[in-house]
């Protein structure tokens, strides 16, 4: 079992903490560490309690690690982990440690010690030491002692990490000193810990700026010393996160589209919420539980709106609304609000940017349920067409948009609410970071540029008019040269998808599949993404679908993968380069992907192709899921929007099977311009005829290769027809665009 890593399973009375505690674990060591959650009771695990039978499978689960650490939190979850134990048969039964250790504090140290390739022995002692760093700090049980050492060199080094020594560190630190023939210890502000313990190296308190003293002896002493001290003061890169919007740094674009129209200002308001109840203990529980089950019933199953849904049965949240009611003899909603709130704090104090965002979900699910205890609030929906203006639309106000909201204009928002991805996925145009001094009239914006008018003339309102409604029509015209044009459809999701197949779309020219997963923290797993991507495939059987692989980056943040934050993430880590940096997980998705693809005429598609090594080591890849799969080899093409790969398209024609140009990219990279700073608005030009020249060249140098453009300029009317001219005979756009675009040639 050398060189197998060793899996984390997580045994819990309650499932929301085994997946907090994942999350937290993954936030130390990533996606690849094998964890398995065996925790909660019932159909759907809702309730508290832990099941054996249960721990079996998911350690039945993790049987290829060559060592798995069983984390447990209480009582019965120790008891019912060790007759799983008992039921286990070998391989298994000798690869599960029972770790007598905190459940969370255990879990990250665990966590970071397998991930560091520490052995199993090591692995649960750091477990067990897992409440060391926390004892220290209060004055608890001292540390354990740590012998002395006759050192031959000491070093002074200062932490450049603004957090200090923490996991993340200490783990490379443990992992480095492993390889060295040496004895080491850090030793800072009077405490000393050994290298071998990565709870001792927390223990010791160090923090940003602190000076740390490495001591060392043995024959390798100085390189151990040298190797330690370039990761002590190493300085981190800046954590990503999503600034807030600020007042005259223009505004966000945050789901595309062009639109004018009336402007009204939203009004959002709540009944107060009365302190004392009205009804006994029993009966106010009872009317809580009610309005819960009503707003999980009227959120649904949805991917975004059910994972929000499910927040509401989070014992954190129901036991301390439970003792508001029943010990302190609150009002239902006095004791929901006060536990939401709880609940949202702890999130909101969180150090990563993207879990601090999840208490805003815990707030929008909390509110749903106040408005159904005290009977109203929330938005009044206006009732004729416009434009709406509000402040942190929520993600279920964003999937109840009735038909006359146009757009909307947020004062906050951001690219990566779940408002914002429900919005993105119905095409409804908005913006984010909008202030008025006083609210127009009437506003004309693009959602894609960030451009916005306001009180526009009537040109102006004739310029943002909405594009006709997508209708059938056509798939492909006859030219006057004897070709065909074909019309192909981008895709986001199930939905648009629907409407671009009703639409008469060839086939689908470019499936965003980092759409489908960019509210995820936890990795999908290969069933869940085949049956994601299969859904958006779904309307188009018997058609061509083209799918594009995981286009992660920039700014499309996929949490789960865990990418390093960039000074400039539009030229570091995307795309292809992402993909290559996860070999695990790029091969899961490219099983799920032939799956999804299995009754359709797929192609594959890589995303920001730059050499052509990258095409090579992706169609092995491709080569090899076909294999595990028993499916066909569809044919394999690359994305260019790197201004290198139009240039040298002749080397790229041996490892292509077609090309696609994503000409929102190209024209960024080609001009030097980044597509979201609103001061270089100008030159987002869709037609812009250096552009143009590269997908010309691209075509020549095709090699009779398909050409297919599939971004924004596909669906203007000044870039269809240039591009037409420049030899393009597949143009694919967003549905709302195939009628306008047809038009040109009947």
């Amino acid at each position: 079992m050398d060189g197998l890593p060793t899996g984390l399973l997580l045994v819990s009375h309650s499932l929301a903490l085994a997946q907090a505690t994942e999350a937290l674990v993954r936030q130390m060591t990533g996606a690849r560490l094998p964890i398995a959650l065996a925790a909660g009771a019932g159909p759907d695990k809702a309730e508290l309690g832990t099941d054996s039978l249960a721990i079996l499978e998911a350690g039945e689960a993790l049987c290829a690690c060559g060592q798995i650490v069983v984390l447990m939190d209480i009582g019965s979850a120790v008891l019912s982990a060790e007759m799983a134990l008992d039921l286990a048969e070998e391989p298994l039964k000798s690869k599960l440690h029972l770790a007598a250790a905190p459940f969370v504090e255990g879990a990250l140290a665990a966590g970071v010690a397998a991930s560091a390739g520490l052995p199993v022995a090591a692995v649960l002692a750091e477990a067990a030491a897992g409440l060391r760093p926390k004892l220290s700090a209060l004055g608890g049980q001292a540390q354990n002692a740590v012998p002395a050492i006759q050192a031959s060199l000491t070093r002074a080094v200062t932490l450049g990490d603004p957090n200090g020594l923490h996991l993340r560190p200490a783990a490379r630190c443990v992992a480095i000193a492993a390889g060295f023939d040496a004895t080491l210890r850090l030793a800072c502000k009077g405490r000393v810990a050994g290298l071998e313990s990565l709870t001792g190296l927390m223990a010791l308190g160090a923090k940003g700026g602190d000076v740390v003293t490495i001591e060392a002896s043995g024959p390798q002493a100085a390189q151990a010393a040298e190797a330690l001290a370039a990761i002590l003061a190493e300085v981190p890169a800046a954590q990503p996160h999503e600034p807030a919007p600020q007042t005259g740094a223009g505004p966000v674009p945050i789901s595309p589209g062009r639109v004018a129209g009336r402007l009204v200002v939203a009004a959002r308001h709540l009944p107060p919420i009365p302190d004392t109840p009205d009804e006994a203990p029993e009966g106010g529980w009872a009317t809580l539980q009610a309005a819960i089950a009503r707003v999980r019933a009227h959120l649904g199953e949805g991917l975004i709106l059910g994972a929000q849904a499910a927040l509401l049965t989070d014992p954190a949240i129901l036991a301390p609304a439970k003792a508001g009611i029943f010990e302190h003899g609150l009002h239902p909603a006095a004791a929901w609000h006060r536990a939401i709130a709880q609940a949202a704090a702890g999130y909101e104090a969180l150090e990563d940017a993207y879990l601090r965002a999840r208490g805003r979900d815990v707030r929008e699910m909390g509110d749903e349920v106040l408005r159904v205890l005290l009977g109203g609030g929330g938005l009044a929906w206006p009732t004729e067409p416009c434009v709406l203006l509000v402040e942190d639309l929520s993600a279920a106000e964003a999937a109840a948009l009735p038909p006359e909201i146009l757009g909307v204009l947020d004062r906050r928002g951001g690219r990566t609410s779940h408002a914002a991805i429900l919005l993105r996925a119905a095409g409804v145009p908005c913006l984010g970071g909008v202030t008025f001094a006083a609210p127009p009239e009437a506003v004309a914006f693009d959602g894609a540029t960030g451009d916005l008018i306001a009180d526009p003339d009537v040109q102006t309102r004739a310029a943002f008019a909405p594009p006709r409604a997508a209708s059938a029509g056509p798939a492909s015209i006859a030219l006057p040269d004897g070709t065909g044009l074909e019309f192909w459809a981008n895709v986001a999701g199930a939905a648009d998808a629907a409407l671009a197949a009703r639409s008469g779309a060839h086939g689908i020219g470019l499936a965003r599949t980092e759409m489908l997963f960019l509210d995820r923290l936890d990795c999908p797993t290969e069933e869940e993404q085949a049956a994601r991507i299969g859904a958006m495939l779904a309307p188009f059987k018997g058609r061509p679908v083209t799918v594009r692989l995981l286009d992660a980056g920039a700014d499309k943040p996929v949490p789960f993968l865990h990418l390093a934050p960039e000074e400039n993430p539009a030229l570091g880590v995307r795309g292809v380069r992402a993909l290559l940096k996860h070999p695990e997980f790029c091969a899961t998705h490219l099983r799920a992907v032939l799956r999804a693809g299995a009754a359709h005429d797929l192609r594959v598609m890589v995303p920001m192709i730059t050499f052509p090594e990258e095409m090579r080591t992706l169609r092995q890849w491709l080569e090899t899921a076909c294999r595990e799969t028993g499916l066909p080899c569809p044919p394999l093409g690359a994305m260019v929007e790197v201004p290198a790969a139009a240039l040298a398209i002749p080397d790229l024609v041996p490892v292509c099977d077609f090309f696609s140009i994503g000409t929102n990219d190209l024209t960024q990279y080609t001009l030097a311009a980044e597509r979201g700073n609103q001061e270089l608005a100008a030159f987002a030009d869709p037609a812009n005829e250096v552009v143009i020249g590269l997908c010309a060249r691209v075509v020549r140098h095709a090699a009779g290769r398909p050409v297919s453009v599939c971004g924004e300029a596909a669906g203007d009317e000044r870039a269809a027809r240039k591009l037409v001219a420049a030899g393009i005979r597949k143009l694919s756009m967003g549905a709302a665009r195939l009628g306008p675009i047809r038009a040109l040639w009947q």
